[in-house]
């Protein structure tokens, strides 16, 4: 149950851990269940279940979770075991990785890019993942189109 039993709905469901909007929290943030933030958080946030990184929030550092949404800023990496979701109000910039990544139209960052399905799981031990090498940085349309107008 999340606070006072009641908890913000997720995509998975109930959230856990809220971050409140007038909140700033630093430190590091662990969880067996989902988290929200609606505030400001410097750290690293590890989550087993759902991240979500609201509209108007920002997060300075690392996160990592089952699922990751982010409609707000981050500044740092993330990993999703399952899929990352990066809306068109969100912006970041640092490396992505996940099982699966969707990045709405509008939705701003740079770094690179890597998903990792369950083929890869699959890859013998020792043998060379061809993958690794074609690591590409990226830079979303709009950026582009920003950078050209200066």
């Amino acid at each position: 149950m999340g606070l006072f039993g009641k908890g913000k709905q997720g995509a998975e469901g109930v959230v856990d851990s809220i971050i409140g909007e007038k909140a700033k929290f630093k430190g590091e943030l662990i969880s067996r269940e989902s988290v929200s933030v609606n505030g400001e958080f410097e750290g690293k946030i590890t989550a087993r279940s759902e991240v979500i990184i609201s509209r108007g929030s920002r997060v300075t550092g690392d996160v990592a979770g089952g699922s990751v949404i982010v409609s707000g800023k981050v500044d740092g990496n993330i990993s999703a075991v399952q899929s990352l979701e990066i809306t068109k109000t969100g912006r970041v910039s640092g490396d992505l990785l996940g099982g699966r990544i969707i990045i709405e139209d509008g939705a701003s960052y740079r770094g690179k890019v890597k998903v990792e399905g369950k083929a890869e799981e699959e890859v013998e031990e020792g043998q060379e993942d061809e993958d690794e090498d074609e690591e590409i940085e990226m830079i979303s349309e709009k950026e582009v189109a920003q950078s050209q107008m200066f």
